[in-house]
């Protein structure tokens, strides 16, 4: 092993920032993560980026890029250098030394500056955790502050208002789901303390950044869907929030009209509770659960089964597999897949969450739509 591949992979992770900035120019702060088209792959610049970079919290260089290659690529940031630079491990410390001026600096430097860098990890790990403590006030916050009453944080909202008031908004998100087939109110068992709307919520994925992820202008307001998702323990972590269209009662026409906020992993949305019809946290009694993605697919399902069976959206499909399953409320695991024909990406993450789920020994099966892509496309007729 290189005697300073420790030295070398501190100062990159240090240097993080401005080592995305050089390798991946054409990225962007999101949340801790810098976001980029993959450069190495021809055409991915025409595709949503999905090559991710940890900055800030977590293990800094950190990536991630599930959509390219059979297994996808991932990797610590010497692997990233690397990968980005065409080359092996050895080619990689050979660039980082370039980058970090290792060959200039006087042994006294090269000293000054690993204890420097144990220094700032340091700050960086208590910093870190005070920024994930701040997401999660924030991702309460976004869900339940009152109507009127304004927010803003990461995304300006004029506030939300509770399921069954009847407020404008609510209605116009009850148009939007009962023509996905997903109506609340059909479902006997609703968890209906889950569930508020907003008139005006940023789309934030829309706002206009600077370096660093500076907000320089906000995106644009849309009316919403704010959706709890609950720890096993009942506390908001995470806000699903689904962004619809002004006029019609349709999802919003942007790139991405679901986006949470928050820590969302071992976190669902629970739409039916049940035959108990407790809250999952404080619930005694043993009870089948169907595990979906979002609240779309989920609706349908609650609304036929939630009498029996509790009903969890985990918000997308990589974090089924970090479902509660082993809390005593749980007896039987189905979990409804989306078909995703001919997506590889899916299909990895869907065997992922399986063989995750399977660890806690309860009997589990997989039930999928054999209409369209998923159980809302069966509810609607769509092909």
């Amino acid at each position: 092993m290189n005697s300073d591949l420790q030295e070398i992979r501190a100062g990159l992770q240090d240097r993080v920032g401005e080592l995305c900035r050089q390798l991946l120019p054409r990225g962007r702060m999101e949340g801790g993560l810098w976001v980029s088209v993959n450069p190495t792959v021809a055409g991915d610049e025409r595709k949503v980026p999905a090559l991710k970079v940890r900055v800030q919290g977590g293990d800094a260089g950190a990536w991630t890029d599930h959509r390219n290659g059979r297994d996808g690529h991932k990797g610590d940031v010497i692997g990233l250098v690397a990968y980005l630079n065409g080359t092996d491990t050895k080619g990689a410390l050979k660039w980082a030394r370039d980058f970090l001026g290792l060959q200039r600096m006087s042994r006294q430097e090269r000293d000054a500056m690993r204890f420097a860098g144990a220094a700032r990890a340091a700050r960086a790990e208590k910093d870190a955790e005070a920024r994930r403590l701040s997401r999660l006030t924030e991702a309460d916050r976004l869900f339940s502050t009152p109507d009127g009453a304004g927010l803003y944080g990461p995304a300006r909202c004029e506030g939300t208002a509770a399921y069954g008031l009847g407020t404008p908004a609510e209605l116009h998100a009850r148009a939007y789901l009962e023509s996905r087939r997903a109506a609340l109110e059909a479902v006997a068992t609703l968890n209906a303390k889950n569930f508020r709307f907003s008139a005006g919520t940023e789309w934030w994925r829309g706002a206009r950044r600077g370096e660093f992820g500076r907000k320089l202008q906000a995106g644009p307001l849309l009316p919403a869907i704010h959706s709890a998702m609950r720890s096993p323990i009942g506390i908001v972590t995470c806000c699903h929030v689904t962004f619809l269209d002004p006029i019609r009662p349709a999802k919003a026409a942007v790139e991405n009209a679901k986006l949470m906020w928050g820590e969302k992993k071992g976190a669902v949305i629970e739409l039916a509770m049940g035959p108990e019809r407790k809250w999952f946290w404080t619930a005694e009694r043993a009870a089948p659960v169907v595990i979906c993605e979002g609240i779309e697919t989920a609706g349908p399902l609650a609304a036929e089964l939630g009498a029996e069976a509790r009903v969890w959206a985990a918000g997308d499909l990589g974090n089924i597999g970090a479902a509660p399953v082993w809390l005593p409320c749980v007896a039987d695991i189905v979990v409804a897949r989306d078909n995703n024909h001919g997506n590889e990406q899916a299909q990895r993450q869907l065997d992922a969450a399986l063989e995750s789920l399977e660890r806690h020994g309860k009997p589990m099966a997989v039930m999928n739509s054999h209409v369209g892509d998923d159980f809302n496309d069966l509810a609607t007729g769509k092909e």
